[in-house]
């Protein structure tokens, strides 16, 4: 606030007069209450906190927007000062101050001056450049981004801020050595009154300034590291509470481990399922705990980062405690599932097998038979009876130790009782039908005798053992069942069932290889980018193979169907070759289904293929704009205006993206609609929108940066213009400088005098242009920066002095040829007369009067000349 004081009032006041006047100032006009006495700042050591407390004062209501501009204003402020002893006391104790409050600010940082004669024009320099970069500092400090509230973001911004503190560290010798410096200069009293203050002031504003921003830097490195600090403990919390909340779920769900039924199975699956969302969820909170910021301080010391790592090791055993309950909870839940299941099945197949058994075998005939094909018809059925049942008998153990291992799997008294009772339910209907096939075989012995059929019976009985024992055997290979004995059949018949049972078993081979040949084509997880041409060829052999499959599979359906028709009219079990048709049909179905699940994965898979590929090449061209924005910035070879106008080509042709954008948006909200999309999809687009925002953000902004800086400087056309204006003026130089050369005949100067002319004509024929160029410089002053308008104004100043200059030497060359130009003539007229004359005598001299004498032939030569 220069304009509170009058400087020349000051230079006359004494030390304690100039103090009264300044505090009373300061209460007067800056509201700041006289808290020190004169007296009590005059003395040779004044109290330094009394001092820091006032000056604490001032700065809160001073201006703290400080410029280069406002410090050349200072220092072209008026430094008239009588030499007084009292002002030389006073400087010496504010010198003394200043040490004192420097060295104290300082301490940390030996300086590099020397006690050695210093130089003002050096410390000035000096003070210059120091100043320059702190202007550069408090902009780079004042342009960071408010304390953000996401801890990814702080991290960023406590690194950000971190190199900005390292920078000021790497710059606090240069400050404290101009602060020596000036104080050096001071001390070794060869400096003016004026000169002495001067520095003074300037090591005052350099100070406090810098302290400002050293202040004001730490304050904010404090703040940040509070909040991350305090951010990453509520992320510890939060990741700790839901640790707490999920292990109490975890515990309620062993609780409820032991289900009764599959339907409540089904739903601790889904229970599951949904605590593995949560876990896929929770995983991007703990993936960023990973990178966890830890900051040692005096006041934290190393106590605080050892508690805090022994936090975050408890966390990460549970959070791995929690990872693996659950997925040997899943692989427990799973395996029940896939056994319970396999043990229905099973169990319904073995019902509706003995139920068919128990139809069969009502429908035997015991008594009052008709003849003895009828008797024989019957006990055929008989034995073809206990021959499935010998079969069967394996099947009924196995599911009995199915059923104990589920029941000891699931550990649950309820779903045992209830897994035993069915088994029981099935013990007791397979011993019922025993028992009746036994004492039907007996009725129909006894219907032998009295039918007196005994070497049927004979027969019939001695075949049996035979058959079990056969049956025994085939149950151990896992064989189809032998002919039936005793059958009359049809030529032909045997043929058939044996075609059919050798294109079934190829069948189910052909199903079984096909299923192992999808799975091993089968997509477990989504990836980046995939080839799928490999798994498209094996798809479509396969594909192939199923489509040449089709037409067996009519034909065992066709073949199977007549099969099943001739057994049941003549009353021969069907429920092997159902089963297998059963088989062939579920089997194909399931190959069917698998294989279009297959392909749609691989589709999806190169859908996503095409998006990131998309994807990848739009990232490149933003990349490239980033590398043109880094290239523009360090590039000096070309003006602002040339940068500007490519900076808009980028700009635009950045722009012309946005379709683009729009469809990788679209193509991304199908591919995330899918049934379980992988994360990495969206993600991918947020990273490329963001790097979008920010590019387009870079650009515009340098864009209206160039902007500007074109408006500062001076137009393309006006620097063509100019540097025009001096080819010519250099041409026009030239032709000048040779026009006064070899004037010796009046055609030579004839011709110079026309070439003057033109020069003269040319040289006017450009006035236009100065004149244009005299406007433009003079509106350049306006707006444009102090150096350049400095330069183009000197530059433009010896352009029109050159042709002010070269406009009077031709204009004084035309004057000069133009009035040599006819006495030039006059004289070659006169001097063709006198060669004329000369002759003539000479002619005359050479004849016979003159030789002898003719003096009055000379004398009228001689009245001729004169």
């Amino acid at each position: 606030r220069p304009e509170l004081f009058n400087w020349d009032k000051v230079t006359k006041m004494s030390p304690v007069e100039r103090l009264e006047n300044a505090f009373n100032i300061a209460k007067n006009h800056l509201g700041i209450e006289k808290l020190l006495d004169p007296e009590d700042v005059a003395v040779q050591l004044p109290d330094k906190k009394s001092i820091i407390m006032y000056l604490t004062s001032l700065f809160e209501v001073l201006p703290k927007q400080v410029t280069m501009e406002d410090i050349r204003e200072v220092e072209t402020l008026p430094r008239r000062y009588k030499q007084e002893c009292e002002d030389g006391e006073f400087s010496v104790q504010q010198t003394v101050a200043l040490e004192e409050d420097q060295d104290s600010s300082r301490a940390e940082t030996p300086s590099t001056v020397t006690e050695v004669d210093m130089d003002l024009d050096s410390y000035q320099v000096a003070l210059e450049e120091v100043l320059t970069w702190l202007l550069s500092a408090e902009d780079a400090f004042r342009e960071q981004e408010e304390i953000s509230g996401d801890v990814e973001e702080v991290k960023e911004q406590f690194s950000t801020h971190e190199g900005f503190m390292m920078e000021l560290t790497a710059h606090q010798s240069s400050v404290g050595n101009v602060l020596q410096a000036g104080n050096q200069l001071v001390a070794q009293g060869n400096l003016s009154p004026e000169e002495e203050f001067e520095i003074q002031e300037q090591m005052l504003l350099l100070n406090s300034r810098w302290e400002e921003l050293r202040v004001e830097s730490m304050d904010r490195q404090s703040r940040l590291h509070d909040m991350l600090m305090e951010l990453q403990k509520q992320q510890l919390q939060q990741l700790s509470d839901w640790l707490t909340v999920t292990e109490e779920r975890i515990q309620k769900m062993e609780s409820q481990l032991l289900v009764e039924d599959l339907e409540s199975l089904q739903k601790q699956l889904e229970e599951h399922k949904s605590l593995q969302s949560d876990l896929e969820a929770e995983q991007v909170k703990v993936n960023s705990l990973t990178h966890m910021v830890v900051i040692v301080d005096e006041s934290s010391g190393e106590s605080a980062t050892a508690i805090l790592e022994e936090q975050l090791q408890r966390l990460g055993e549970r959070w791995t405690a929690v990872c693996r309950w659950t997925e040997d909870r899943r692989v427990k839940l799973q395996e029940i599932q896939l056994l319970w299941q396999e043990l229905l099945e099973e169990q319904c197949l073995l019902k509706a097998w003995l139920t068919e058994k128990e139809e069969a075998l009502s429908k035997v005939q015991t008594s009052n038979f008709k003849d003895q094909t009828d008797l024989s018809v019957n006990v055929r059925k008989l034995a073809i009876l206990k021959e499935d049942l010998g079969m069967k008998r394996q099947t009924l153990d196995q599911l009995n130790e199915l059923g104990q291992d589920v029941a000891q799997i699931l550990g649950n008294g309820k779903a045992s009782s209830k897994i035993d009772q069915d088994q029981e339910e099935l013990t007791q209907r397979w011993d019922s039908l025993v028992q009746k096939l036994e004492d039907y075989s007996n009725q129909v012995t006894q219907a032998v005798g009295s039918v007196g059929m005994s070497q049927v019976s004979q027969k019939a009985a001695a075949e049996t053992p035979l058959k079990e024992q056969a049956v025994a055997k085939q149950s151990r290979q896992e064989l189809p069942p032998p002919p039936l004995p005793k059958k009359r059949q049809i030529p032909g018949d045997s043929e058939a069932k044996k075609k059919f049972d050798a294109e079934s078993t190829e069948f189910l081979n052909w199903i079984s290889k096909s299923k192992s040949a999808i799975q091993a084509t089968d997509i477990k997880e989504y990836k980046k980018m995939r080839e799928t041409s490999s798994m498209k060829e094996k798809l479509k052999v396969i594909e192939k193979e199923r489509a040449e499959k089709s037409q067996m599979l009519d034909e065992l359906k066709r073949s199977g169907h007549i099969l099943l028709d001739q057994m049941g009219k003549e009353g021969l079990p069907t429920v092997d070759i159902k089963s297998v048709m059963e088989k062939i049909f579920s089997g194909w179905k399931d190959v069917v289904q698998n294989l279009e699940e297959v392909a749609r994965k691989i589709k999806y898979q190169e859908d996503i293929n095409a998006y990131l590929k998309e994807m990848n090449e739009f990232e490149k061209t933003l990349t490239e704009k980033d590398d043109w924005l880094k290239k523009a910035s360090s590039s000096a070879s070309q003006s602002s205006a040339v940068l500007k106008d490519l900076c808009q080509q980028e700009l635009t042709h950045l722009v012309s993206l946005s379709p683009q954008l729009e469809h990788l948006k679209a193509t991304c909200k199908t591919l995330t609609s899918q049934p379980m999309p992988p994360n990495f999809i969206q993600e991918n687009l947020s990273g490329v929108l963001d790097h979008f925002k920010l590019t387009r953000q870079k650009l515009e902004e340098r864009h209206q940066q160039l902007k500007k800086e074109t408006e500062r400087q001076p137009s393309r056309e006006y620097v063509e213009s100019l540097q025009q204006l001096k080819d010519v003026l250099r041409e026009l130089e030239g032709k000048q400088h040779c026009i006064a050369s070899g004037l010796s005949e009046p055609s030579k100067v004839e011709s110079a005098l026309q070439q003057a002319k033109t020069v003269c004509e040319t040289l006017e024929a450009q006035k236009p242009r100065v004149d244009k160029l005299a406007e433009e410089t003079k509106a350049l002053e306006k707006h444009a920066s102090s150096d350049i308008k400095n330069t183009y104004m000197q530059e433009f100043k010896d352009v029109q002095g050159r042709w002010d200059k070269l406009k009077v030497k031709i204009s004084k060359d035309v004057k000069q040829l133009e009035e040599i130009m006819p006495k030039l003539r006059m004289f070659e007229t006169d001097s063709k007369v006198v060669q004329k004359w000369m002759d003539g005598v000479k002619d005359f001299l050479m004849t016979e009067k003159a030789v002898q004498g003719d003096t009055e032939g000379l004398q009228r030569q001689l009245d001729q000349c004169t």
